[in-house]
């Protein structure tokens, strides 16, 4: 399972057999490699990463559908959000853009602005492919991002103990270099 790659018809196939799994009201949001899938930003992914808000109520059926799809198509899926490693950036929700419809699940790609500060955190070479290429599809525009990394930095010091500021200013002037550069 770890050595399988997931395309963007994996991506498909997991939303349509989670869709006829879950028979309740759900948002889905996907975040990173998988929703880069679907915008077209890559060709393939190791896992899908996904956040999503279902009912409390509802809660541990969303999580058995999500552990069933998983085993019938021995696909990883791992839940996560950019809002476990930075501050989100303001008007974050507003940037959901819908993907579509899978039975009574709305699809969303979770902000691209979020997941592309994320990664620049995280900030490992495939990290920045992956946010140049944002870039370069015009998912996202870097004056935007610009002035979100510095409107969520003041509060990146405080976010928690593994938050490093001056880390995470290094890793984002490196991302400028290497798009001013071309390198």
């Amino acid at each position: 399972m770890a050595d399988q790659r997931v395309d963007a018809q994996g991506v498909e196939n997991f939303l349509e057999r989670l869709g006829s799994c879950f028979r309740h009201k759900a948002q889905l949001y996907l975040v990173g490699g998988a929703s880069l899938l679907l915008a077209g930003g890559k060709t393939s992914t190791f896992d899908i990463d996904i956040h999503f808000d279902v009912t409390p109520e509802v809660h541990a059926e969303f999580i058995r559908c999500l552990r069933q799809v998983r085993r019938e198509l021995r696909v990883p899926i791992e839940e996560v959000s950019p809002g476990e490693f930075i501050p989100l950036p303001a008007g974050y929700v507003n940037r959901h853009q819908f993907v579509g419809r899978y039975g009574p699940i709305e699809v969303f790609h979770f902000d691209f602005y979020a997941v592309a500060l994320s990664k620049i955190h995280r900030g490992n070479e495939k990290d920045f492919a992956d946010v140049i290429n944002m870039i370069h599809g015009q998912l996202i525009d870097f004056t935007t991002l610009e002035a979100l990394f510095e409107e969520l930095l003041p509060r990146y010091d405080s976010y928690g103990l593994k938050a490093d500021p001056e880390l995470f200013q290094r890793k984002f002037d490196l991302l400028r270099q290497r798009i001013q550069t071309g390198k």
